[in-house]
């Protein structure tokens, strides 16, 4: 009879397990493809190719809400200094616990579930153009697989601030008909991001995605509804 139950047990850690790889591999589908916005070739292949990255995502954070029962967030660093990952490393995190060897819940905080995805070089999360973007964010440490210093439920407890885009543990958003948008930019002399001079080829290429009440995305191709 223990056999038995052992087994069955190991047939649904197995079966588990093959749910998140299919959602590894819809994400990985999702990603590949590359739709052209705006007709320029390399700014707008890079944006269009960024905005099903993206779209591929968000939709990983709510299948990991779901799969886990959790709350998930998607999150995008935020710190200036590592010019490397600012506003162009996007992440998701879901609230999970970590244990002591005797089963007992040792802490209870945000862990990785991912390892983190840049965007293309020239591409940039633009919160002046996130309309109705409550502009949340959570310090982290990240990725961690353990909880670590992120026990914070609400903002985060980590070092590294990252804005968030929220799911519930049944997949629905936290952030209802909020939008996520992505502009082509560059860093001027400052080192504050801003979008490419008028003139240039590159000017006024963005993209965006709106989250909807039950989880999933809208995509918004046409740079004219995206406005400051």
């Amino acid at each position: 009879m223990m056999h038995r139950n052992e087994s069955k047990f190991y047939r649904a850690q197995s079966a588990f397990t093959l749910i998140e790889l299919l959602v590894v591999i819809s994400i990985i589908l999702i990603a590949s493809s590359i739709i052209f916005i705006g007709g320029n070739g390399g700014a707008g292949a890079k944006l269009s190719s960024s905005q099903r990255i993206l779209a591929g995502i968000a939709q990983g954070a709510r299948g990991q809400a779901i799969l886990k029962n959790a709350e998930t967030r998607l999150i995008i660093h935020n710190d200036p200094t590592d010019p490397e990952k600012y506003l162009r490393f996007f992440g998701v995190v879901y609230l999970g616990e970590d244990l002591n060897s005797d089963g007992t819940v040792k802490a209870t905080g945000w862990k990785a579930a991912t390892q983190g995805t840049y965007l293309p070089e020239g591409i940039y999360f633009d919160p002046s153009l996130s309309n109705d973007y409550s502009e949340d964010t959570m310090n982290l440490d990240y990725p961690r697989k353990s909880v670590g210093a992120n026990t914070d439920e609400i903002n985060g407890g980590g070092s590294t601030s990252y804005y968030w885009y929220g799911f519930k543990s049944n997949g629905n958003s936290l952030n209802a008909n909020q939008w996520l948008a992505l502009r082509a930019g560059q860093y001027n002399s400052t080192g504050a991001l801003q979008a490419y001079d008028a003139n240039s080829e590159q000017a006024g290429l963005k993209t965006a995605l709106i989250f909807r009440r039950v989880g999933t995305t809208t995509l918004v191709d046409d740079p004219t509804k995206i406005t400051e």
